[in-house]
């Protein structure tokens, strides 16, 4: 069969035409193959058939064979999950199981003055990390050398934006409506959470219940001098397993810990700028307990705790007062007069000597009732009581 000229030209054509195609498309090839090895670099996953794998070794002047080439390389790398719309790696969600699966995360780059967003959700009710990075122009942060970081935050005002936020570099937020919910939960060897600062507060804590709360740790003892915590150093607050407060000022004495509070201390100090006289039973004198002389052998209540006598006030809920206490006339053969927060008292103040007034200074309880007691142990005779309150504690 002859071929006319015309028909030899248009062939040629045509055969010039497929070698530049052949060109491109085997230039579409490599760059497929170059991302297909990046990828799987990057994801590596279970090939379900080889296909992929024999693409690039067949001759590159079979045109057939190329074709088949991209509509491999195509089967191949949907099947392996790896092309998505956009390109964009962050976009891949692997398959989420019951035990959590991986958080896929990329880079990103946004201009100073805007905000970017990374996000990452591990598909199940287990967790969810969001990082996200707002006017951090200026510098980068380093770790010391010394330091192994597990995670870095970092916030810094662009002075183009707006310096004047509150600058957080990591943030913790729990939400949480039936049970306790932390913001922040640190676990350590040694310390859980460490906070300093050059020129400001190691910590500050705010609270709606409490700004700090203190817990009982497990095998807590009675009192940390008697069998002291490992490792234990100045500046440590314990809490005992009375939940009593101790505080250590001091390394290697022999009982380093000072009790601060528990159930049966009193509390703070506030003392009046000048005593008030809460009770006088001497007969005339205009108070409360005027007349009430105290017998020997009785025992006197009187009602200090919600008292307000000449501009001072002792609250309901004192603890302890601060004051003087005198018999001005006692009247019986021997005996002491005892003052205390309990009836009968048991604390001494004042040993009688019959026709020899005598005062002293005094600290004494109060009842749960704002009560203080005091007896006279005289076995006969009487006396009378004055009380001048200074103070109390609360």
């Amino acid at each position: 069969m002859k071929t006319s000229s015309s028909q030899l030209e248009l062939l040629q054509q045509k055969m010039a035409a497929l070698e530049a195609r052949d060109k491109e498309l085997k230039t579409t090839v490599t760059a497929l193959e170059a991302q297909v090895t990046q990828l799987r670099q990057s994801h590596p996953v279970a090939s379900t058939n080889d296909v992929d794998n024999k693409l690039f070794h067949s001759a590159p002047t079979d045109r057939r064979g190329m074709m088949k080439k991209i509509a491999g390389l195509a089967v191949g790398v949907v099947t392996a999950g790896l092309l998505r719309p956009g390109r964009t790696l962050a976009s891949v969600q692997p398959v989420p199981d019951t035990t959590g699966s991986a958080i896929l995360m990329g880079a990103f780059n946004q201009p100073s003055t805007s905000v970017a967003t990374v996000l990452g959700n591990v598909g199940t009710t287990l967790a969810s990390v969001v990082f996200v990075g707002a006017n951090t122009a200026t510098s980068g942060f380093t770790p010391e050398s010394f330091q192994n970081i597990g995670i870095v935050g970092l916030a810094s005002a662009d002075s183009s934006t707006t310096p004047i936020n509150d600058m957080i570099g990591l943030y913790g937020l729990a939400l949480n409506t039936e049970g306790p919910g932390y913001g922040v939960y640190g676990v350590g060897p040694t310390t859980g959470v460490y906070g300093s600062s050059d020129s400001g507060a190691g910590g500050v804590f705010l609270g709606g219940r409490a700004a700090l709360s203190l817990a009982l740790s497990e095998g807590a003892v009675a009192d940390p001098n008697t069998s002291e915590p490992s490792a234990s150093s100045p500046g440590d607050i314990y809490i005992d397993s009375n939940t009593g407060i101790w505080y250590r000022p001091e390394t290697g004495a022999a009982n380093p810990y000072r009790r601060l509070a528990d159930s049966t201390t009193a509390g703070a100090l506030t003392a009046f700028a000048s005593s008030s006289r809460f009770v006088n039973t001497i007969t005339g004198s205009g108070n409360t307990y005027a007349g009430e002389h105290l017998n020997g052998g009785a025992t006197a209540t009187y009602q200090i705790g919600g008292v307000t006598v000449g501009g001072n006030t002792v609250p309901s809920d004192a603890r302890a007062i601060i004051g003087r206490i005198a018999n001005p006339n006692p009247a019986g053969p021997g005996g002491n007069i005892l003052v205390g927060g309990t009836s009968p008292p048991v604390g001494g103040v004042i040993a009688i000597v019959a026709g020899a007034p005598q005062n002293s200074s005094f600290i004494s309880p109060l009842d749960g009732s704002g009560n203080l007691y005091v007896e006279n142990t005289s076995p006969s005779g009487s006396t009378d009581i004055i009380i001048d309150i200074q103070g109390y504690y609360l």
